[in-house]
């Protein structure tokens, strides 16, 4: 059997069988996670480029993926900037692996992508779009990643419980990671993770112990809803759209409201902010009726015609571009409260960023120098939503949400009852098509990440503030 030296220097990778090189490789990340170099520098990355050649168009082809953000990981901690462009790399990487390999791969492959990725969204302040990963794991008791996945939306609520100003929502989400680590270690087989969620047990209850006495909130009585608006309520509920921190914690049994937080002191912030929740709810329940409510069809349908005119097809477009406008709404409350001095028709989510509003620029002081997480975490969901400016390509997500957004805008978008195959004369005329099934995910999902925005611009005030 060939040993780990073998392998590292040796000039012909293809003698050797694909599971004895990602051993191999396995091992060489772990001794450079330990030892801050490379054993045999520059082997790693043949390796694993090696691996994808010969895994290329193969289910297995995301476990060489996971190997090179990895890689990159360890690269990214050793030059110390949070910013640099091998941890944009890795999360575009992620990103694209997510979207391309949805429903493609073997739930134990797929299940550790999302735990790589979650993990690492995590550690970017992303808390809350870690959960969202983390929901999408597939089933299955005797995969080990998949035993993982109470522990890990536990690992959330660690990090999330940092961002809540109140003292009862931090006992509330350290009391849920509490329980959670509990069950995942009952439900990991292995000695080792049990032995990690030791550790994380000890952590969540030493995180209570600090908290001291914590005063009860008193929520305000509600009338009972309608049946309808039950539903409603559970909807919203169901797909995280609520502006509050319960929907993150525990949403079963949270208080089914908006609590957005305040800008106390400033008439004009706070006005700005209440405008933009309630927009949010009004584009949020536009969304619900969109997808649940009747359909009316159009009467410019031709027969035998693949397209479709709807109302609700059109209330999913404008619930889109609300969603983007949202965006850059988000980055004009920040101007005001950063007093970045930038002029309006300059600001948009994008480049606020950046020295000059320019993605070549350094990214200006109030980001670069933040000690405020949940600010960067706003900063890396616009790198999501609008492309990582430093990465070698955008993930399909990316090109797929933008290209969308500027056929709605700019264009037309045709809605079709079902994909065609790719016909290369008719090439332009079909980038204007989507089906109903990919419009309704699409939206779904900027509007779950235009909320996502809402929750940690929320946070950054209250944290900047303090």
């Amino acid at each position: 059997m060939a040993t780990l030296s073998d392998i590292a220097l040796s000039d012909d990778l293809g003698q050797f069988e694909i599971k004895e090189i990602y051993g191999a490789t396995h091992q060489l990340l772990q001794e450079m996670q330990q030892a801050k170099a490379e054993a045999f520098p520059g082997r790693i990355n043949s390796m694993i480029n090696h691996l994808k050649e010969r895994l290329q168009g193969k289910a297995a082809y995301p476990l060489a993926v996971l190997l090179e953000t990895s890689y990159l990981s360890i690269q990214h901690q050793l030059k110390k900037d949070w910013n640099s462009d091998l941890k944009q790399r890795q999360l575009s990487l992620y990103d694209n692996t997510i979207e391309t390999y949805r429903g493609r791969i073997p739930s134990n492959v797929w299940n550790q992508v999302c735990l790589n990725y979650a993990e690492t969204l995590v550690h970017t302040g992303r808390s809350i779009d870690a959960q969202a990963v983390l929901k999408e794991m597939v089933k299955d008791e005797n995969d080990p990643s998949y035993q993982r996945l109470n522990g890990e939306f536990g690992w959330t609520l660690i990090f999330y419980s940092t961002f809540l100003p109140v003292k009862a929502e931090r006992l509330s989400a350290l009391e849920k990671a509490l329980d959670l680590f509990k069950t995942a270690k009952n439900d990991i087989k292995d000695e080792k993770g049990q032995a990690l969620y030791d550790e994380r047990i000890k952590l969540a209850g030493n995180m209570i112990d600090q908290l001291g006495e914590v005063d009860p909130v008193k929520l305000s009585q509600l009338p009972e809803p309608t049946a309808e608006e039950q539903r409603y309520l559970d909807w919203c509920a169901e797909q995280q759209l609520f502006l509050n921190s319960g929907n993150d914690i525990e949403p079963d049994t949270m208080a089914q409201r908006d609590l957005p937080l305040r800008i106390q002191n400033n008439a004009f912030l706070g006005s700005f902010l209440d405008s933009l929740t309630h927009e949010f709810a009004s584009m949020r329940r536009s969304l619900y009726l969109a997808t649940t409510g009747e359909d009316v069809a159009d009467d410019h349908k031709l027969d035998g015609d693949n397209t479709r005119y709807t109302k609700r097809y059109e209330d999913l477009k404008q619930v889109y571009r609300q969603a983007y406008g949202l965006f850059d709404k988000m980055a004009l409350l920040l101007n005001q409260t950063m007093q970045l001095g930038v002029e309006e028709p300059r600001v948009n989510f994008q480049r606020i960023w950046f020295e000059e509003e320019d993605l070549k620029k350094p990214l200006k002081p109030f980001v670069q120098n933040t000690k405020n997480d949940a600010l960067k975490a706003l900063y890396w969901l616009s790198k999501e939503v609008y492309g990582y400016e430093l990465a070698d390509e955008q993930s399909m997500f990316v090109k797929k949400a933008l290209h969308i957004r500027n056929r709605i805008d700019n264009s037309y978008l045709q809605v079709v009852e079902k994909a065609e195959p790719f016909d290369k004369e008719n090439a332009r005329a079909q980038s204007h098509h989507i089906t109903e099934a990919e419009l309704e995910r699409m939206t779904l999902a900027i509007s779950q990440k235009a909320r996502n925005g809402m929750m940690y611009l929320q946070f950054a005030l209250a944290i900047g503030k303090k």
